[in-house]
C-alpha cells in the first residue's frame, strides 16, 4: 500500500454529541446544531493547514480566521448533522525556488509586460491569498553575493553564480505574512541576468532542506521550480547543436557550445536533483513560463520525478502566454492550494459505524459502491480514496477531504 504523504493537512479531530452513536459528549461551549435522527454527525477534515489555528466551524466551515475554506455544507448530505470542530494543522513549507536568468525580461505574444514583472505581479497576488496557509522561502538563481551580474552581456563563471550552502537562501522559510513582504522586496530589487544553473539552485534547495535550517521544519516540505527555459551551467557538459540552449534559443546558427560548454541543456543533472528532494520526501512542482515550450519535454521530465506532476498534458504547469498574468497568477494559486494529493489518509479517529460514514473532496460528497470510490476497513483508521476519485487527488490535488461520521451513506 502507498505510504500517505501528510501533504499540508489538517488533522481534525471530531467533536461528538452524546446521540444515537452512543459518543461522549465533548466540553465544547458552542451549541450543536439540532440532532438528525441518524444521530450527529463528526467531521474529519483534510486540508489545507495555517499552522495551528483553529475553531473551524461546522461541517468544516470556516469562522473567519485564516484556516483553510470550509464546506458550508457538504453537497450530497443536505440538513445531516453538524458539529463544532477543533484543528491541529502541519503547515507546508514551500521554497520557491526562482529563474532569473536574462530572459526573464523578454515580453512574450500575450503579456503586457515582462516576463519578470508578470512573475512579480502574479507572485504578489497568489501568495497573498494563501498568506495564512503556509510558509514560504525564497531561492533566486542565478545569484551572487559578491558582484553584481551583469544584465547586458555576460561572461565567465559569475554568469552561472549560486552560492553555496543556506548563502544561496534569499529568504529562509518563514510563515508567509512574514515571508511574502521580503520575497517581494527580493524580486523589486533583482534585475534578470546570466544563465540558467537550475541545478545548482535546486542542490541549495536540497540542502536547505536537509542539512540545513529547513531540516528542523515542522510539516510538509515542496520545492515549486518556476523556470523560462533550458537549465544549463554546467562547464562538464558536451553538447551538439540539438541539446546547445545558446542555439535552441536563437543566439547562433550553428554549434555556440563548442567553445562555450556552459551552454549544454543541463537536464540530467537536474532531474537528478529532483529526484534527490523526492527520496527525502519533498516533491517539487514545475512551471514553466512562456519560453520553455522548446523544452518542454524536458520539463515533463522534471515534474514526474518531482512526483507533482500536473493532471493531463503537459506534465508540467505550463503558462501559456495568451493567458497573460493571470494565467500565471492563476497557477501559483492552483499549486499552493491543492496540496492533498495522497490517496491514504489518516484519520484522527476510528469511525464508529461504517454505514455511517461519508466522504467529501473540497465539499462534494463521494458516492461509495461497495468500496469504488473510497474504503476505510473494519477497525482502520485510514481512508483509502480509490478510481476517479483518487485520479482526482492525485492528478490536480484537492484542497480538503472530509469523512463525517454518523449521516447514512450516500451510495
Amino acid at each position: 500500500m502507498r505510504k500517505a504523504l501528510r501533504t499540508s493537512v489538517i488533522l481534525v479531530s471530531a467533536v461528538f454529541l452524546a446521540a444515537s452513536c452512543g459518543l461522549v459528549e465533548s466540553e465544547d461551549k458552542e451549541d450543536p446544531a439540532p440532532a438528525p435522527t441518524a444521530g450527529t454527525a463528526g467531521t474529519t477534515g483534510i486540508g489545507i493547514g495555517d499552522g495551528g489555528q483553529s475553531g473551524a466551524t461546522g461541517a468544516g466551515g470556516n469562522d473567519g480566521s485564516s484556516a483553510p475554506p470550509g464546506c458550508e455544507e457538504l453537497e450530497g448530505l443536505g440538513d445531516c448533522g453538524v458539529t463544532s470542530l477543533e484543528a491541529n494543522y502541519d503547515i507546508a513549507n514551500i521554497m520557491l525556488v526562482i529563474d532569473k536568468s536574462k530572459s526573464m525580461v523578454d515580453q512574450p505574444e500575450g503579456f503586457d509586460t515582462d516576463k519578470w514583472a508578470a512573475l512579480k505581479s502574479a507572485l504578489d497576488e497568489s501568495l497573498n491569498d494563501v498568506s495564512g496557509d503556509a510558509n514560504f522561502g525564497l531561492i533566486l538563481y542565478p545569484f551572487s553575493l559578491d558582484e553584481e551580474i551583469p544584465s547586458d552581456t555576460c561572461q565567465g563563471s559569475i554568469c552561472c553564480e549560486v552560492p553555496a550552502g543556506s548563502s544561496a537562501v534569499n529568504v529562509a522559510i518563514q510563515p508567509g505574512a512574514d515571508a511574502i513582504p521580503q520575497i517581494l522586496d527580493a524580486l523589486d530589487g533583482t534585475e534578470p541576468s546570466g544563465g540558467t544553473p537550475t541545478a545548482a539552485a535546486l542542490q541549495s534547495a536540497f540542502d536547505y532542506f536537509v542539512n540545513g535550517e529547513g531540516s528542523m521544519l515542522e510539516g510538509d516540505r515542496y520545492v515549486l521550480l518556476a523556470t523560462d527555459g533550458g537549465p544549463n551551467c554546467n562547464t562538464d557538459n558536451s553538447c551538439d547543436a540539438e541539446t546547445c540552449t545558446y542555439t535552441l534559443d536563437g543566439q547562433c546558427s550553428n554549434n555556440c557550445c563548442a567553445d562555450l560548454p556552459e551552454g549544454c541543456l543541463d537536464d540530467a543533472d537536474v532531474v537528478a536533483q529532483i529526484e534527490a528532494l523526492a527520496a527525502e520526501g519533498i516533491p517539487t512542482f514545475v512551471v514553466g513560463i512562456p519560453g520553455t515550450e522548446l523544452y518542454a519535454a524536458y520539463l515533463n521530465d522534471f515534474a514526474t520525478a518531482g512526483g507533482v506532476p500536473n493532471s493531463g498534458d503537459p506534465q508540467y504547469y505550463a503558462v501559456e502566454a495568451t493567458g497573460g498574468v493571470e494565467a500565471l497568477a492563476q497557477t501559483f494559486t492552483d499549486i499552493t492550494t491543492h496540496l492533498v494529493r495522497s490517496c491514504e489518509i489518516e484519520l484522527a479517529t476510528e469511525p464508529p459505524n461504517l454505514e455511517l460514514v461519508n466522504v467529501a473532496v473540497d465539499c462534494k460528497v463521494v458516492p461509495s459502491e461497495d468500496g469504488a470510490e473510497w474504503e476505510i476497513a473494519e477497525g482502520s483508521t485510514t481512508l483509502q480514496l480509490k478510481g476517479s476519485v483518487c485520479n482526482f487527488v492525485e492528478g490536480t490535488g484537492a484542497r480538503r477531504v472530509d469523512v463525517v461520521y454518523g449521516c447514512p451513506m450516500i451510495r
